[in-house]
């Protein structure tokens, strides 16, 4: 599991968002990352400490797979998108300028260097992606699996795949074989790192452009 650095995300959809594929669980891992960051050995910032922790398990949450799932196959399809104003860690980059808002439990998908899921955007309608923040994205963002995922595993994705650059690079722990170290945008990293990826039509459009 990557360990990025993030702020609570309040849910504010309907739970859970897709029931047939994605379940949303708190993340051990994520969870005992956080409580070593806070931890303390002051008997007097107990009180203190138990308050962070409980802010902190707010986002140590992630997807898991509520099914077996074929490799190759539709994992989810997600009509609930919104326009954001910036980019964010909880946003999505749908084109060269365009950053959307899941608000759904996708946003939960965390990024691994080894991939199970993509996430393809070609299928949101290009003229909904030019409104005002807070509009409404014609059309789905689609999940793919990459390969068979067992019920119960963590679905996640390889962000540079869509993101040019990220709002909060973060040191990758997910356990890859060939783990980056370093997560950030497709425009930090290496060409040839990227060339073992999937990538959404506009990063590699953007690439195309990259001296």
């Amino acid at each position: 599991m990557a360990v990025a650095a993030q702020t609570p995300m309040q849910r504010a959809w309907p739970q859970p968002s897709h029931p047939a594929a994605v379940r949303v669980v708190s993340s051990r891992l994520l969870a005992s990352t956080d409580t070593d960051t806070h931890s303390s050995t002051d008997s007097s910032s107990s009180s203190a400490d138990d308050n962070e922790k409980k802010k902190a398990a707010s986002f140590c949450l992630t997807a898991v797979a509520a099914r077996d799932i074929p490799a190759a196959s539709l994992v989810a399809r997600n009509t609930s998108t919104t326009l954001a104003a910036v980019k964010a860690y909880s946003t999505v980059q749908v084109s060269r300028d365009a950053h959307i808002e899941l608000n759904s439990d996708l946003l939960y998908c965390n990024h691994s260097c080894d991939p199970n899921v993509r996430f393809v955007t070609s299928t949101l309608a290009a003229d909904s992606l030019r409104g005002p923040p807070g509009a409404s994205v014609a059309g789905a963002l689609e999940v793919w699996s990459t390969r068979a995922i067992r019920a119960g595993e963590e679905l996640r994705f390889f962000y540079p795949s869509t993101e040019w650059e990220m709002s909060q690079p973060f040191r990758c722990s997910c356990g890859a074989g060939q783990c980056l170290g370093w997560v950030d945008g497709a425009s930090k990293t290496a060409a040839e790192v990227l060339q073992r990826y999937w990538l959404s039509d506009h990063i590699r459009a953007l690439l195309a452009e990259r001296p």
